[in-house]
């Protein structure tokens, strides 16, 4: 044995030693127990750094506390906030529940920041230096505060819950099964279409902090922000239809050309929202064919098609439907408001694509138009992809019902 490997195995047995006396037995906490011992300089750091359930840098954290009579945490860290801090923020907190406003996440953490840099201010630790944390500090404190809970807010819809009921469906789905029973219709002919709003701006739904026995507030949609909408068509067997997105610009800028695909086509457009008239264009360029030629590929010429989409104000157009009808396309709009519960687009492939596309959206530091086309162009391409999967269609289809 060599004589430093030695050294530290009589070091580690005085340790142990020393663990198991009197003196530091009645420390129940083995890491303040290890600390304890260390800064009363009876056992050394390098001693104590290779047992399997300390590290080295907790030990070191955990000795400092000690020394500076301030709480070790599980890690070491010593309490960053006193009782009086945690009353005011979870005070705080608390009000501003109460008024039907939650604080969000962000918040939360410039709420504690400028407790604690108020406090320092008065004990004349620092002046005038705003005191900064790191942006899990919120999300632990909620976790050991059990009057606290964090929830994602959301914007009540009386509309659609006064057609979430059984009553109020049963007319669409009997439809559904009259036209079923009618024509047969194949899953590989059964078609939905329908669109979604791109993130453009910073904007995303976050988690809001408030007292665990009251409700969380009601967030606020953003007005005037920056829209790019995707179109999508899928059929029940998993299939889709080339997809679309709407770019507000006069013209498709060259990040949103690389996009380009047989399977991905751009447009640009002022607003980024969809209208009669580029409804009608996508309508007659893209759905159309796209579902003759399906059926054609399927060798199923002689049979009748299902579309369903919502009654958004650009599908009131009986010329555009006319065309679908003369091509024995059945086209039949949702219940207004039930397309939450009854379109699968909305019932799962949405759903996966926005969760994809944020992951992969990173938002760039600078405030740049073009940075901002290039992050959409970099997270579009592999959340559609990932929405699109048969898999992912199939489900959607199976959860709205249109499909068994």
């Amino acid at each position: 044995m060599s004589v430093v490997k030695q050294r530290k195995e009589i070091g580690l047995a005085k340790l142990r030693d020393l663990m198991k006396s009197f003196q530091y037995r009645q420390i129940k906490n083995r890491l303040v127990r290890i600390a304890t011992i260390i800064a009363d300089g009876k056992c050394r750091v390098t001693d104590a750094a290779n047992l399997k359930e300390f590290s080295r840098s907790s030990i070191n954290r955990a000795v400092t506390a000690v020394e500076n009579g301030r709480t070790v945490g599980k890690v070491g860290r010593p309490e960053l906030f006193t009782t009086e801090d945690k009353e005011v923020i979870t005070g705080v907190i608390r009000i501003e529940s109460m008024t039907g406003v939650s604080y969000s996440v962000t918040q939360t953490k410039q709420l504690m920041e400028s407790v604690l840099t108020d406090r320092k201010i008065r004990s004349g630790e620092v002046e005038d230096q705003e005191v900064k944390i790191s942006k899990s500090t919120p999300y632990s404190f909620v976790k050991r505060n059990p009057d606290l809970k964090t929830s994602i807010p959301h914007n009540v819809d009386i509309q659609r819950l006064s057609v979430s009921n059984k009553q109020s469906l049963q007319p669409f789905f009997s439809l559904l099964q009259s036209l079923h029973d009618s024509h047969k219709y194949s899953p590989s002919l059964i078609f939905n279409t329908d669109e979604s709003s791109l993130r453009l701006s910073d904007t995303t739904k976050q988690l809001a902090v408030h007292p665990s026995d009251v409700p969380v507030g009601f967030s606020k949609t953003p007005i005037n922000m920056p829209n790019s909408t995707l179109v999508v068509a899928v059929a029940a067997d998993g299939y889709s239809l080339p997809s679309l997105v709407l770019w507000p610009s006069k013209k498709l800028p060259q990040e949103m050309k690389v996009l380009l695909s047989p399977q991905l086509h751009a447009w640009a457009d002022n607003d980024g929202w969809m209208t009669d008239a580029l409804f009608a264009r996508y309508a007659e360029e893209i759905l159309l064919p796209g579902i003759v030629q399906r059926r054609k590929l399927l060798d199923m010429n002689e049979e009748r098609c299902l579309l369903l989409l919502d009654s958004h104000p650009s599908r009131a157009q009986p010329d555009l439907w006319q065309k679908f009808a003369d091509s024995s396309i059945d086209v039949v709009t949702f219940i207004p408001h039930s397309t939450h519960l009854t379109q699968p687009l909305d019932c799962g492939v949405f759903a996966v694509f926005k969760r994809c596309f944020n992951s992969n959206y990173v938002v760039p530091s600078s405030s740049s138009i073009a940075l901002r086309r290039k992050a959409v162009a970099n997270a579009l391409p592999q959340a559609l992809q990932t929405a699109l999967l048969p898999s992912t269609i199939h489900s959607a289809f199976e959860k709205s019902g249109e499909q068994k």
